[in-house]
């Protein structure tokens, strides 16, 4: 008869035990994985939803849902949830949007019409302004907040030249998003990117700005070349009356121009782009000497509750583990070579315009650390991302805010945007990754 020492058949229990506790808890997280899948599954249609005008809800709306629904369902707990929202990218997003409602009540954006308008400047010159003005203003005031100030102006002054619509339009949205490559606040993924990545602003802003300059330039020379006939064909009619800026907001217009300045210098000078902007933002408010109320309703707070659910959701899906089945495949198909740049800006383009850029950022942000060069990969997707909304109609804010701001001049469809996007995005990804791949070869990145 075998005698099992009670000591060895303790051990023997307690393996048998936490080997069922290891099969309970994989299937945990088995189940946990395929319900975060299908949650965001379910989150992505309602957005994209809402992008194609097939769903009649908002996109906070829809993302709300996900979120909720990621915690009804044990994807995460209720206190879990604020530790997933990324509240440096919310912090720094209202700021701006603080400091750029500021600049617009104090005539910012009026006083630039009104600049523009005071040369009657030939449809070729209006458009290379607008290429390189609109770009370089995104890169420090955010593309869409750009777009949501400069259509209704860039409508006046279609409507009083009569220049031909469509060219102007494409020129205000396709370089606001390639202006926001330049810095790390030029666009939400941006911020994030820089809040996740830890980049320097200064350095990436140094990188980045012969980039986002050249591909201005070429973006400008395809407009030209693709709408040749409706530019040659435009009559420079003089320009319309410009707007008045009072002299009573000349003050508050020169405060808001200073503090503005003193944020960007602060950009270069501290690590911390969440609280200096909202540094910024706080100054302002005090400076100003009223009453906030109406400044801050104007402040796109749907945006910043789409931000925070989205974050819960994508954080939920991170949790589950779902994210770590791309982490684990990346860094096998991606090693530190040119062609490894190449395939990876690639699918950049390809994701950001099916999943969303800010979404995909978010989802693909966790592998990049497991990346053989994460510094580099860093700006390959802060680039690709952002060009990418430059693909079709619905691949950014901008794109949707300059079309639904300027319906009454031109109903602007999905293919009038293609027949532009698919070229300028291909060969500005072409030559921004081209020039990541030099920063690459002499040891910058």
């Amino acid at each position: 008869m075998n005698h099992v020492d009670p000591l060895v058949k303790l051990f023997q229990q307690e393996e048998i035990i936490a080997t069922q506790l290891d099969k309970d808890k994989d299937q945990h997280y088995d189940a946990a994985m395929i319900q975060s899948i299908l949650i965001f599954a379910l989150t992505y249609v309602l957005i994209s939803g809402r992008r194609l005008n097939l769903i009649k809800i908002g996109r906070p709306a829809g993302v709300m849902l996900g979120a909720v629904l990621m915690v009804l369902a044990g994807v995460v707990r209720p206190e879990q949830t604020y530790r997933l929202v990324n509240w440096d990218t919310i912090v720094l997003l209202l700021g701006m949007m603080i400091i750029t409602e500021h600049l617009a009540e104090s005539g910012f954006f009026d006083k630039t019409a009104q600049w523009l308008n005071r040369r009657n400047h030939a449809p070729k010159a209006l458009l290379a302004i607008l290429v390189f003005g609109a770009g370089i203003l995104s890169a420090f005031l955010v593309n869409d907040i750009v777009c949501i100030f400069f259509t209704p102006l860039l409508v006046i002054l279609l409507r009083a030249r009569k220049l031909p619509a469509l060219p102007f339009l494409l020129a205000l949205a396709s370089a606001a998003n390639i202006g926001g490559v330049m810095t790390l606040t030029g666009n939400p993924q941006n911020m994030i990117i820089g809040n996740l990545s830890g980049l320097s602003y200064r350095e990436y802003f140094l990188l980045m700005l012969p980039v986002a300059l050249l591909c201005l330039a070429v973006n400008y020379l395809l407009l030209l070349l693709i709408y040749r006939r409706e530019l040659s064909t435009a009559a420079a009619l003089p320009a319309p009356p410009p707007p008045v800026v009072t002299l009573e907001r000349q003050p508050r217009l020169r405060r808001s121009l200073l503090v503005t300045g003193l944020v960007i210098v602060g950009f270069f000078a501290f690590h911390n782009l969440p609280w200096t902007a909202f540094a910024g933002a706080a100054l302002l408010m005090v400076m100003c000497n009223r009453d906030e109320a109406n400044l801050l309703r104007r402040i796109d707070w749907n945006l910043l509750l789409f931000f925070a659910c989205l974050f819960v959701v994508t954080g939920a899906l991170r949790v589950s583990g779902a994210t770590a089945l791309i982490t684990d495949h990346a860094g096998r198909f991606l090693g530190n070579s040119p062609a490894a740049l190449w395939l990876f800006g690639l699918v950049n383009l390809v994701a950001s315009n099916i999943f969303g850029n800010v979404p995909y950022v978010l989802i693909i942000a966790e592998s990049i650390q497991k990346m053989a060069n994460p510094k580099l990969m860093w700006y390959c997707l802060a680039f690709s991302s952002t060009v990418a909304g430059n693909l079709t109609l619905l691949g950014s804010v901008a794109n949707v805010i300059v079309a639904e701001k300027a319906r009454d001049v031109h109903e602007m469809g999905f293919f009038d945007f293609l027949k532009f996007g698919l070229p300028t995005t291909l060969v500005t990804t072409a030559i921004g990754l081209g020039i990541l791949s030099l920063y690459q070869t002499i040891g910058w990145l």
